[in-house]
């Protein structure tokens, strides 16, 4: 492997594109001091990989990038291609192994970003690194020795000395390994100890989880044990009830039968007592009539006075405003006046500011004229200037460069027509093996496209069904959920709606007497002529349901009865027992009550007439009317109010909110309490709770149908995934094996196209270069002496257009300062006219105001004095009309207290008739009470049996019913058991919070702390083999340096003396720092007529003739590719610089060599010399002759190159 060409692009000093070939044997690289020979050293060492920029002279990576000369901007990228031949020789990576040249490129952007090729390949800079190890090249091997890096060598220490005899040994990619296998090492150390980490930290998870799992699993027995208790007395104590129900309903038929025999026998004087109250009834309906006409003439009093006094405040307040507003009109006018002078002034001294600032402003315009034209031809002709100047630099360029390839071209043309010979024979060969590859491929392809297409079926219905059970899952995990939460919704709302129930049944909250009379009547409530609660029997829209309870007030708890007679009698019940006190209604007839009230609709705030917002039975509707027909629903307390105020028949106006304005006057509000609050709200609610149980019960029911559907769903699907992953395995082997054979067939048929096309592409490219070049040649010359003419024409334009521009420079300051005095004097002009301007528009917006305030003042004076005459003709009518009113409520109110009077007589007879009657009714009360007692005991056992129910249901989700046949038969418990089952709630509740998933997390984590455990055991064997394979590596590192140090220590002892015209030297091991430290390398050398001594004591050219004696030993053992020596002869003499050449004429037999040089001597030596020249400061560029066609060119020819 050998450099074959150096392609360098605006690295450093080489802006422009320079290409070295190199051939076999010794080349030169020449050129005055500064002009950047070195470069070319930093050049090839930064292409294989050079990462130090101050190795490369650089301060950081950036300067290697071209930065731009006096007459040249910088360039934004660097780039260098090095070209090596490759023969069948060289141990190079598989992948390179069938090119004949390797190309090694490297790209650096001024922006940081950087790119490695090889071949025109993208690569890592590893793979560069690697390409070159063990070969002896590489930026810190031995086959580059720039400036200073001979002293280096000789005046370095014994351990770094050793590093070039290791690179000729190839322990360096030994090293390599080691340190690959110590990283890998150190990784592995890294995940074991985070592997014991977490083994360690599960170990403690384990511990913890396994008492809580031990605990989970003994919670369990206990709660299992008791539920089998609770469940066995459940179902013994279910039995009891039922055997205890068919005796009472015994019970209660027997006394049922002997009741009815005696309200016969009170039913007569019943009718007496029914009738009398009827004529009471109808009496007190006409004195409940009459007194709403008594209240409605008192309100109607109270409403005029009121609006008399209001009418009064009004008329006062109204003659105020107008006072007010005719003070103010006054001065609003006065100030009118004011204000037109002052307008009048500011629009005269507007326009004679005008017209002085519009000459100004002419002025200013020529004058700016004046300047943009002088500025255009200025801009024109430093354009021009700037496009000479430039044509003439490129003209400058363009001659240098003609002159450079017309020493090129000849050498160019020889090269081509023997390179395109010996591209034609490869062609053939290429193509030979491009045919055989291709059927190769073709066939290997169509297998691989088989068994592909098989595995994408498989994997296809393997997706199919693996997406199928992800669906089933998903919907299992969400059915799963909705099971759950149905579940819980459904106890929470079964135990609201049975608490709400009780709650109903047992009149929770209602006075003691309602309760007393509601629990006796029982079920049987309607044969007895009780219809009930009036919460109970009306049904309201949830949006007036306070409205009404506000309304009705205390009203909702009393006891509907048929008849006035029942609502004594249960009174005279509740005095004779001591239960408290009650109200009773009876049904009133319908065509006994009075009219309905109809409201105003068309009033605000009105939203209803309560009757027709509330439901019951047809028997009950004259109670609805009588309850609520004066009521109506209003929005809001002030709609309430306007209502009222606004007169019309007497009403209750009631609020949605529960505020309550009666008729006389009564005002209730504020928060409401008492037994009858929510009574309407929780009927409602019983209803829809009962409604949404059904409904949630028969979801629930159809989930958990879904839920064990879902179930098997997922088994069956679990078993067919399991057999197509097993069949796609199997295809997913064969598939990848034969697409190893076919990835291999089409590496090679690549890499063979590859090689083709770049022949293909060489020799296409060899053939335009031979037809060019003759034409170049010619053209070259002629385009030289052009230039020549071009450059003085253009130097003497450059001068004209100078002193133009310096012309049109005094010009436009001339123009600039006249018009910067135009500026100042029209600024000053349009800031005086602006603030008269400004003045005058605040002047008009306040006048503006002015008539605007003036027209709405003239407006309220006028409709004020058409306000206060007609408040003064509504207060006279009002006034007139109030007195009337007042003696018409005395004399109705006389009326109503006479026959009130009466009607209190007549209550007292009906009152005589009850006592005896009451007497007649003892023992139905106590037939009765009988009654109540055994229904009482009906409802309490079937209560407690739907209790019984729920409670199990609640605690183990299982139905009580389904149970009984497994503990019927059973013999009841134990009393011990009573005990038994305590101790198990002690011990249950002893044990605290139970974490009940323990048992699952603990199996799981004891599942993968066993996993961790066995990568754990392989991490330890990793390092173990690690270890080993460092052990074998460093041996065989030992054994090579060993052996190759013999060798160059025996070639070294030979080349000495030939270079020094005798003495002898040799290489020593010295003793390394350190108990595992290596042993350096230690020069000893005795020129001829000197004393054997330490290297260190010898003079700079002796020196420089060791270092150099230890590199050729090296060579001569472990020959690199090439060799790039910078001005290594630099301090030798004429004698030593002899022996020096000859050596390498010597060495360029086995490696290609190439020198930086300055001696006349050595370049002699050169097959190839070429110049590097610096025309143009701050960029190289290169001139080349070949030594032997150059033929006797003289020295100072040569130099001069």
């Amino acid at each position: 492997m050998r450099i074959k060409r150096l392609d360098i692009t605006g690295f450093k000093s080489f802006m422009e594109r320079s290409v070295f070939t190199f051939d076999e044997g010794v080349t030169g690289i020449v050129g005055p001091n500064g002009c950047g020979k070195s470069n070319v050293v930093d050049a090839i060492r930064w292409v294989m990989g050079e990462q130090s920029a101050k190795n490369l002279r650089g301060r950081g990576m950036e300067d290697v990038i071209f930065n731009g000369s006096e007459n040249k901007p910088p360039l934004s990228m660097a780039e260098v291609s090095l070209t090596f031949l490759v023969d069948e020789t060289d141990q190079l990576a598989p992948q390179y192994q069938g090119f004949s040249e390797v190309t090694v490129t490297r790209r650096l952007f001024r922006n940081g970003d950087s790119e490695y090729l090889i071949n025109k390949t993208p690569c890592r800079l590893l793979d560069i690194t690697e390409l070159f190890l063990g070969t002896g090249v590489g930026t810190k091997a031995y086959s580059i020795i720039e400036q200073g890096r001979v002293g280096l060598i000789v005046s370095s220490k014994p351990e770094d000395r050793r590093h070039l005899l290791e690179e000729a040994a190839g322990v360096t990619k030994y090293k390599a390994r080691r340190k690959a296998a110590e990283r890998k090492m150190e990784a592995t150390d890294a995940n074991l100890l985070r592997v014991t980490d977490i083994t360690n930290e599960l170990e403690k998870r384990l511990d913890a989880l396994s008492r809580q799992a031990k605990k989970a699993e003994k919670y369990k027995k206990l709660k299992a044990r008791m539920r089998d208790i609770d469940l066995h007395a459940a179902t013994h104590r279910h039995l009891e009830l039922l055997a205890e129900k068919k005796v009472l309903q015994s019970r209660l038929e027997n006394l049922g039968s002997e009741e009815r025999d005696s309200l016969d026998r009170v039913k007569e004087l019943e009718e007496t007592i029914t009738r009398r109250r009827a004529e009471l009834d109808a009496e007190a309906a006409a004195l409940q009539t009459l007194a709403a006409e008594v209240h409605a003439m008192e309100s109607s009093v109270q409403r005029d006075t009121q609006e008399l006094s209001y009418g009064k405040r009004d008329l006062e307040e109204t003659r105020a405003r107008v006072a007010a507003a005719k003070v103010e009109l006054d001065g609003l006018l006065a100030r009118q006046a004011e204000m037109a002078e002052a307008m009048a002034a500011r629009e005269a001294e507007l326009s004679g500011i005008a017209g002085s600032w519009k000459e100004d402003e002419v002025a200013m315009q020529v004058a700016q004229e004046e300047l943009r034209r002088v500025s255009q031809l200025q801009t024109e002709v430093a354009l021009r200037l700037e496009q000479e100047r430039a044509g003439l630099v490129a003209v400058a360029g363009r001659l240098a460069n003609h002159e450079s390839n017309l020493v090129n071209l000849a050498r160019q043309r020889t090269d081509l027509e023997t390179r395109r010979a010996k591209l034609q024979g490869e062609l053939e060969s290429l193509r030979a093996q491009e045919s055989q590859l291709e059927a190769v491929r073709g066939e290997a392809a169509r297998r691989v496209e088989d068994t592909r297409h098989l595995a994408a079926e498989l994997a296809e219905r393997k997706g199919q069904e693996e997406e199928a059970l992800s669906r089933t899952r998903a919907d299992f995990t969400e059915n799963e959920i909705q099971v759950i939460a149905l579940r819980e919704e459904l106890s929470d709302k079964r135990s609201r709606l049975a608490s709400l129930e009780d709650i109903q049944k047992n009149y929770d909250g209602f006075d003691r007497g309602v309760r007393a009379v509601m629990m006796r009547a029982g079920v049987a409530a309607r044969e007895q002529g009780i219809f009930g609660l009036v919460s109970d029997v009306i049904t309201v829209s949830q949006r007036y349901e306070r409205a009404v309870e506000a309304a009705l007030g205390e009203r909702l708890q009393h006891v509907i009865v048929e008849s006035r007679d029942k609502g004594v009698e249960l009174v005279e019940y509740l005095k004779g027992h001591a239960e408290g006190r009650g109200s009773f209604l009876p049904v009133p007839a319908l065509d006994s009550l009075p009219p309905p009230m109809e409201p105003d609709f068309s009033r605000p705030g009105v939203l209803a007439h309560a009757p027709r917002e509330v439901t019951c039975e047809e028997a009950l509707q004259p109670l609805v009317r009588l309850l609520l027909g004066d009521v109506v629903i209003v929005q809001d307390i002030g709609a309430a109010r306007a209502y009222a105020e606004a007169g019309g028949p007497a009403c209750t106006l009631v609020t949605q909110d529960g505020e309550v304005f009666r008729p006389d006057g009564t005002i209730v509000g504020g928060e409401r309490e008492g037994a009858a609050v929510g009574a309407l709200q929780k009927k409602r609610e019983i209803a829809e709770l009962a409604a949404e149980v059904a409904r949630v019960e028969e979801r629930y029911n159809e989930i958990l149908t879904r839920h064990y559907t879902l179930q098997k769903q997922m088994g069956h699907a679990e078993s067919v995934l399991k057999g197509l992953a097993k069949n796609q395995h199997a295809e997913e082997v064969n598939l990848a094996s034969q697409e190893k054979d076919l990835h291999k067939a089409g590496e090679d048929l690549a890499r063979v196209r590859e090689r083709l096309r770049a022949l293909e592409s060489e020799d296409a490219q060899l053939a335009q270069s031979q037809s060019a070049l003759a034409h170049e040649e010619e053209t070259s010359r002629g385009e030289v002496a052009h230039g020549q003419a071009d450059r003085e024409g253009r130097e003497e334009r450059v001068k004209q257009l100078a002193a133009e521009q310096e012309s049109l420079r005094q010009r436009a300051e001339t123009a600039n300062n006249d018009l910067t005095g135009l500026r100042i004097k029209v600024a000053a002009g349009s800031e005086r006219g602006e603030s008269a301007r400004k003045e005058l528009e605040s002047l008009v917006t306040q006048r503006k105001d002015m008539e605007t305030r003036v027209a709405r003042l003239r407006t309220t004076v006028q409709e004020g004095g058409a306000r206060t005459e007609e408040l003064e003709r509504r207060i006279s009518e009002t006034e007139g009309g109030l007195s009337k009113r007042a003696e018409e409520h005395r004399v109705a109110a006389e009326g109503l207290e006479a026959r009130r009077t009466a009607h209190t007589t007549a209550s007292a007879e009906v009152r005589e008739q009850d006592t005896q009657f009451r007497e007649l009714r003892s023992r139905v009360d106590e037939l009765m009470q009988g009654l109540s007692q055994i229904s009482l005991r009906e409802r309490e056992i079937a209560l407690e049996l739907e209790h019984l129910a729920a409670g199990i249901r609640e605690r183990h989700q299982v139905d009580l019913a389904l149970e009984l046949h497994r503990y019927h038969l059973l013999a009841p418990l134990a009393p011990e058991t009573e005990a038994e089952l305590k101790d198990l709630r002690a011990q249950v509740e002893k044990m605290g919070e139970i974490n009940l998933t323990a048992i699952d997390e603990h199996a799981e984590l004891a599942k993968r702390y066993d996993f961790l455990n066995a990568q754990k055991k392989d991490l330890q064997s990793s390092i173990e083999q690690l270890k080993e394979a460092i052990q074998r590596i460093d041996a065989t590192s030992r054994e090579r340096f060993k052996q190759t140090f013999d060798v160059v220590n025996e070639k070294f002892q030979a080349i000495f003396p030939r270079l020094f015209g005798g003495g002898r030297a040799s290489l020593v091991l010295t003793n390394g720092e350190g108990p595992n430290a290596e042993p350096g390398v230690e020069i000893v050398a005795q020129p001829p007529g000197k004393k054997l001594q330490s290297v260190n004591l010898l003079s700079g050219g002796e020196k420089a003739l060791t270092a150099v004696a230890l590199i050729f030993g090296i060579f001569l053992i472990k020959p690199t590719p090439f060799c790039l020596l910078d001005e290594v002869d630099a301090p030798l003499d004429e004698g030593n610089v002899g022996r020096y050449n000859d050596m390498v004429k010597e060495m360029s037999k086995q490696s290609q060599f190439i020198l930086i040089t300055h001696n006349k001597r050595t370049m002699e030596v050169s097959n190839t010399l070429y110049g590097v020249t610096m025309e143009e400061p701050g960029i190289s560029k290169l001139v080349s002759v070949r030594m032997r066609e150059a033929g006797a060119a003289n020295d100072d020819k040569v130099t001069a190159a």
